[in-house]
């Protein structure tokens, strides 16, 4: 029998030195079943501080050719589990999930990626046979590949193929029961289209956006079509701006309160939306209950030559020694709002945890109202896509009938982006917004939930 691949502290290899390039290859199918068998994030594995140590062992260009497959696959995963039971006698071993991932790495590169065939074939076979839980395997493993490789045109253009949801079955059950077919089908054509880089700036976007060859967005910010690294644009080293979806830079841009107000951010790291208050002229205290999460946030301050309050605490527990003129939650969730960035978000959440994050989420705001003064202002937000953590939330907090007003959001708030208010006034973004339209925003927007809630006078 032959048991999982999610251990990959042991070595199985055995035989002679490897290829050049089969370690890239031997960490993205690890990397792989990090998140689909373990329900690991992406990014933490890929980490270039933090990540795991497989992967940081890599040199930076094999580094960037693991994560691209994972992400290729991950972005793909049904449609390649399809194309490799097209290609078989017989599905193979539940339990091979070494043999399974890397065949799946394998058929993403032929299919998907500007990777030699020859390449892609030699190495899986090489990392399959060379692996005592899967050298079995070897054969096989060899002769689907290369019939992959002669039927590839044919592949990429069968109508069974090009069907095929992309999503997990929860996924899509709940995605239509939330907004029906048609919307949900426009979502699921977005997670193969290619997001943009969106940033946000310390001011003149115009300047930047002609600098850094970019389009202003509606929301003050730039997206860029590049493929250079972040850290070589112009700009970031002098902390000019930073990385942040056009979405996720909405809910900031809800407070509405006079400059050198104090303001609260819960839940702050990694600090995009701290970076957007201090710069807004706030006085910013940020609290996170992860250490490591609140250094990053602080180091990317630095970087940015601004400057807050940080804290590290449970919200739940911690108690603050004076009150907000205005609180930003943007509160954890499933952040399935962000497919179209981290399609790993697809493989490594459950449908169970849905009702527990929203179940957080109603403690988190309710709580958060503790920290504010009588009158003042709460923004609510999380990036889940999910009815259960936005809209379903905000009526369940509406429904105590204890004060709390729902300060609710038009046009102005949105930039004139209207088709973001939903029927409750509270801002709902979805991932296949503009995606028919011209410009930069045809390649859509996170999806994003925020509300605007006012906390009750004492007297009231």
């Amino acid at each position: 029998m032959i048991s999982s691949s999610s251990r990959p502290e042991r070595s199985h290899q055995k035989g002679p030195p490897k290829k050049p390039g089969l370690s890239a290859r031997i960490v993205a199918t690890r990397l792989i079943t990090r998140v689909v068998d373990d329900g690991k994030n992406l990014d933490a594995l890929c980490d270039r501080a933090h990540g795991s140590k497989d992967f940081l062992d890599l040199e930076i260009r094999d580094q960037n050719l693991a994560r691209a497959i994972a992400m290729t696959v991950l972005r793909n995963r049904n449609l390649i589990e399809a194309v490799l039971r097209s290609l078989m006698d017989r599905p193979p071993p539940k339990r091979a999930r070494l043999l399974i991932h890397g065949l799946h790495a394998a058929i993403a590169q032929i299919l998907f990626m500007d990777v030699p065939d020859t390449a892609a074939v030699d190495l899986c076979v090489t990392m399959i046979g060379s692996d005592e839980r899967t050298s079995r395997f070897k054969s096989l493993s060899n002769a689907v590949l290369r019939r992959c490789v002669r039927e590839k045109e044919a592949l990429l253009t069968v109508d069974r193929f090009k069907a095929i949801d992309p999503f997990p079955k929860w996924f899509s059950r709940r995605l239509k029961s939330d907004y029906g077919k048609k919307r949900a089908s426009a979502i699921s054509k977005m997670i193969a289209q290619r997001p943009g880089l969106d940033i946000s700036v310390k001011s003149d976007p115009v300047g930047w956006a002609n600098r850094l060859n970019g389009e202003v967005l509606p929301t003050g910010g730039i997206r860029l079509n590049t493929d250079t690294p972040v850290h070589d644009l112009e700009g970031y080293s002098d902390g000019e701006w930073w990385v942040q979806d056009a979405a996720a830079s909405i809910p900031a841009q809800l407070i509405k309160a006079d400059v050198r107000s104090k303001v609260l951010e819960l839940c702050a790291a990694p600090g995009g939306k701290t970076a957007q208050l201090l710069n807004a002229g706030y006085e910013v205290t940020a609290l996170d209950i992860s250490k490591s999460r609140l250094a990053r946030l602080e180091e990317n301050l630095d970087r940015l030559q601004l400057r807050a309050k940080l804290i590290n605490a449970d919200i739940l527990e911690w108690e603050a020694d004076t009150l907000y003129d205005a609180v930003l939650l943007d509160a954890p969730c499933s952040s399935t709002g962000t497919i179209r960035r981290h399609p790993d978000v697809l493989w490594s959440r459950r449908n169970e945890e849905i009702s527990e994050l929203a179940e957080l989420q109603f403690k988190l705001v309710m709580k958060a109202f503790e920290f504010l003064k009588p009158g003042g202002m709460l923004v609510f937000s999380n990036c889940s896509i999910f009815k259960e953590e936005g809209e379903d939330l905000l009526a369940r907090v509406l429904k105590l009938n204890n004060g709390i007003v729902h300060d609710r959001l038009n046009s102005t708030d949105t930039f004139g982006l209207s088709e973001l208010i939903n029927g409750q006034g509270a801002l709902r973004s979805l991932p296949n917004e503009f995606s028919d339209s011209s410009g930069a925003l045809s390649t859509g927007l996170d999806g994003f939930f925020a509300c605007r809630l006012v906390k009750p006078h004492s007297d009231s």
